[in-house]
């Protein structure tokens, strides 16, 4: 990704920049996870229900909700839970604030249980020569500010992230500067698209069907009231 990142959007064009991406995916590794093999693309990614969200307010309800199943054919019979706030393992309190490759977190619920979260990428996150390093520092921000996600989503989420920051430079289009938008928005109803499909599902936005139940509002679990509305999924 270095030469990446020396060259200029304007001298290789889209195209092939794309084409750069997809020949370094694919010399990164190939499968990392048994899921490349092929995960369903209309499969369900649930979980657990581990506790309310807080609002803006920083204030939480219920400790405990029903308990999602997940579907290897269709949606889930009972709605996956968005993420909790609370402490982390050390005691820590939420935190969904600016580091050295987020500039704010937020989630977004819908009435269902699903639920996206939204990381505003930094300069250095776009530009990173480790993007590996790069994506595992997000990684631990996002468990900063929602805690410790359940095991059923964590391997979609962080794949879905991974994605977002291998093709972080892929230029956009319709005005768009990025591919990705201004956001990398991870998604929980997502089957885990894999390294070798992240080009051709479009960081898995392509898989996983969209939620049918009204979406809430937007919020950082830290209690503080976002600076931004997160756009959605882009190409």
């Amino acid at each position: 990704m270095t030469q990446q990142r020396r060259l200029t959007v304007g001298l290789i064009g889209a195209a092939g920049l794309l084409a750069a991406v997809a020949i370094t995916v694919a010399n990164a590794g190939g499968s990392d996870t048994a899921s490349d093999a092929g995960t369903p693309s209309d499969q369900r990614t649930t979980l657990p229900a581990t506790g309310t969200p807080r609002d803006s307010t920083g204030a939480g309800s219920s400790d405990r909700g029903p308990t999602a199943t997940a579907s290897a054919t269709g949606p889930a019979s009972a709605a996956s839970a968005a993420p909790a706030a609370r402490p982390d393992a050390a005691g820590a309190a939420p935190y969904c604030g600016a580091s050295r490759y987020a500039e704010e977190i937020t989630v977004q619920r819908w009435a269902g249980g699903d639920f996206r979260i939204s990381l505003w990428p930094t300069d250095a996150a776009r530009h990173a020569d480790d993007r590996d390093g790069a994506a595992s520092e997000m990684w631990a921000a996002i468990n900063r500010c929602v805690g410790t996600l359940d095991t059923t989503v964590t391997e979609s989420l962080q794949d879905q992230l991974r994605c977002h920051e291998f093709l972080a430079l892929v230029p956009g289009s319709g005005g768009e500067r990025y591919a990705t938008g201004t956001t990398f928005d991870i998604e929980s109803w997502r089957p885990t698209p894999g390294r070798r499909r992240w080009i051709s599902t479009r960081c898995g936005n392509t898989l996983g069907a969209d939620p049918t139940t009204a979406p809430m509002k937007t919020y950082r679990p830290d209690g503080v009231p976002p600076r931004s509305q997160p756009t959605g999924e882009h190409a």
